[in-house]
């Protein structure tokens, strides 16, 4: 049965080789009845062979497909039998073309290849039809995609006709809507939301948990539950917490904003949703070519959207010190769309800044740390949508007040390490004093800001040698102190002056001090070296076999996973612990084992709970040398990957054994509570 169901699922695939050779056939035979192209006449009659059998496996899979269901019905047959009718309309023309000659052919052929034209034209707009919904074609000249609502202020905005609504619209109606109901599920309107589809449980006002929707939002991608289905647009994280909190407050439908509790972190993502009647993002433009984009991705340019739905640019620079007319005359092709440029610690002058008077939707600029003194700041009359300006640390002096004060739109001003006056800035303060405006220069307002903590940098984080580490963090003067036993690092720590080798196992944490600021948090990371390659790796039990890499190998050869757990370099368990054992071939002084693992919360997948390395010189009595306890996530976050080591005593053994312990369940915080939980890891390095 489930072969049926692969033949139906192909009909996609299928469908557009009759669509692609039938209308070549049909153009072949239009064009060779002219002197010149003559010579395509042998070829037509194969072309409307392989298109006629083509047509008639589209016919038999799309039959098949149509019995999975959660198609509209009266769309479905009207689909279904124009389908039928292009593959014996194709046999017919097939059968026709070999007596073209003849009477009857020559008043008959080329009518009925007409025909087959127009009847697999109407079969593939029906069949867009069902997967997209019957507006599909036409909305873009539609009013309602011309007119798009605007929301000015959040809190007088409607929870779900402002915010749910459109969520929902984007990612989930183009497979549950009344012309393609899966899992007899609408949500194009209220009253199909409040029903539910096959199973009730689709959605239940104040209870996250038993939410089905929600639920299988969470799951990994690769499950064949996850929604939406791989391949379509995702709920990005914003969105997910925005639909969980709607059901956690009751799911309503009429209520405004300000009428529903809301904390911190949903005004935070509610406020991303406003924008001021005259803002850029309201603007109807075209989108930006997407080759375009890719050959400018390729000139080390990055370019990405602002919103997935939008056509608006962020457009980055930053670092290079290379730039010139060239580059910009590049970014003039993407101009209307890009809103946000970053040119921060470039080679950026004033002659490079009058560019920008040929992007006319900026609504931010970057151009901190760069060359620019101010004489080109004239062009920035001519951006009427700029709202946010960033010249920390230049050269810039009160003679760019008046082309500033001109910027009534501006909303936040980074002035701070520049050398306009204290005058300067209280006149800009009068002229503009609805702007955020960051001068630095009053610490009484400001307060004792925090550093943020420094990067650490490695060609890689497994070496078999030595490896070389940078810490790296854009500010002046300020103090880098560090460990490299996994211990808290303070002033009396090691001082970083220039970049350094590592020959062994570090677990690196990082600081940043500066007098009259707050210390960095602890930036830290695990650098492990694989002095010892086991010779043979035995597991306990297998993963699943949809992560299960290349068996116990995985864990042995070197190679690092991304956080991408689909890429084949992981093995993942589910609600279960795991233990590796390792053959050395012979006994080998040891000091130190790591395991890679990963997490990614809202996927289900959690760090280890705990490890725990024994050793053994036979393989059968094997004694603990180390444990490490792994405290558990209390919060989703963003996926990662981490090195954990334990480091001990210098031992002689043979055999190692390496205890992965899981979770097993979704803590209490999770939006899944319970729920079998993974534990993915990708090496086990021994030094």
């Amino acid at each position: 049965m489930e072969i049926f169901e692969v033949f139906g699922r192909l009909h996609p695939l299928i469908l557009h080789l009759p669509i692609g050779i039938l209308a070549l056939a049909f153009l072949m035979e239009l064009v060779s009845r002219k002197e010149a192209y003559k010579e395509l006449r042998p070829a037509i009659g194969f072309a409307i062979q392989i298109g006629m059998l083509s047509a008639i496996f589209a016919a038999i899979s799309g039959y098949v497909l149509s019995l999975e269901g959660g198609y509209d019905d009266e769309l479905l047959w009207q689909h279904k039998w124009l389908g039928i009718g292009t593959a014996v309309v194709a046999i017919v023309v097939y059968l026709f073309h070999g007596v073209r000659t003849s009477k009857a052919g020559k008043k008959l052929y080329l009518p009925l290849f007409g025909g087959l034209m127009f009847l697999m034209g109407a079969a593939g707009h029906l069949g867009g039809s069902l997967t997209h919904g019957t507006e599909f074609l036409l909305e873009p000249l539609s009013n309602k995609a011309i007119e798009k609502t605007v929301i000015t202020d959040i809190n007088n905005a409607k929870v779900f006709a402002d915010i749910i609504q459109p969520i929902f619209e984007q990612k989930c109606v183009t497979c549950h809507s009344p012309s393609k109901m899966k899992g007899k599920l609408l949500m194009s309107t209220i009253a199909g939301l409040q029903k539910g589809g096959e199973t009730s449980a689709f959605l239940q006002a104040g209870s996250v948990i038993n939410s089905l929707f929600l639920q299988r939002a969470h799951l990994p991608l690769e499950e064949k539950e996850h929604m939406p289905p791989k391949g379509k647009k995702q709920l990005s994280s914003d969105e997910i917490t925005l639909l969980e909190w709607w059901v956690e407050q009751g799911a309503h439908f009429d209520k405004k904003i300000e009428q529903i509790k809301q904390t911190e972190e949903i005004k935070a993502i509610l406020k991303k949703y406003e924008r001021a009647e005259n803002s850029v993002l309201t603007l109807d433009i075209e989108a930006a070519d997407e080759r375009t984009i890719k050959k400018l991705k390729a000139a080390n340019i990055k370019v990405n959207k602002v919103l997935e739905d939008k056509p608006f640019l962020v457009v980055s620079l930053r670092d290079r010190k290379d730039l010139n007319t060239s580059t910009f005359n590049q970014l003039k092709q993407i101009s209307e769309q890009t809103v946000e440029l970053d040119l921060s610690n470039t080679n950026l002058t004033d002659d490079l800044f009058s560019e920008l008077k040929d992007f006319p939707h900026l609504q931010k600029i970057s151009a901190q740390k760069t060359e620019i003194s101010g004489s080109g700041f004239n062009v920035l009359s001519d951006l009427k949508y700029l709202e946010n300006l960033n010249v920390y640390d230049t050269n810039l002096e009160d003679a760019v007040i008046p082309f500033l004060a001109k910027l009534t739109n501006l909303k936040k001003l980074y002035l701070w390490d520049t050398n306009i006056s204290r005058q300067g800035i209280e006149q800009l303060k009068k002229v503009l004093p609805n702007v955020d405006m960051n001068t630095g220069i009053d610490k009484s307002i400001f307060g004792e800001g925090e550093l943020q903590p420094p990067l650490i940098l490695a060609e890689e984080d497994i070496f078999e040698d030595s490896l070389r580490v940078e810490f790296k963090l854009n500010f002046k003067e300020v103090d880098l102190f560090y460990t490299l036993d996994g211990s808290t690092p303070d002033s009396t720590s090691l001082l970083y002056v220039n970049p350094f080798l590592i020959t062994e196992s570090s677990d690196i944490q990082v600081v940043a001090q500066k007098e009259g600021w707050k210390k960095s948090s602890i930036a830290e990371k695990s650098f492990i070296r694989a002095g010892h390659r086991p010779q043979v790796i035995h597991l306990n039990k297998k993963p699943n076999e949809k992560y299960a890499g290349e068996g116990g190998i995985s864990l042995i050869d070197l190679k690092k996973g991304t956080t991408d757990f689909t890429g084949g370099e992981w093995l993942g368990y589910q609600k279960s612990h795991f233990e590796a054992t390792l053959d050395m071939g012979v006994e080998k002084e040891i000091s130190s084992v790591a395991v890679s693992a990963l997490e990614a919360a809202s996927s289900y997948i959690f760090f280890p709970k705990g490890i725990e390395i024994l050793k053994s010189s036979d393989g059968k009595s094997y004694q603990i040398i180390a444990t490490r306890n792994i405290p558990s996530s209390t919060e989703l976050t963003e996926s990662s990957t981490k090195n954990f080591l334990l480091k001990f005593s210098p031992i002689t053994a043979k055999f190692l054994k390496v205890k992965i312990k899981s979770n097993l369940v979704n803590p209490d915080w999770h939006p899944a509570p319970g729920a079998p939980c993974w534990v993915f890891v990708d090496e086990i390095m021994v030094e």
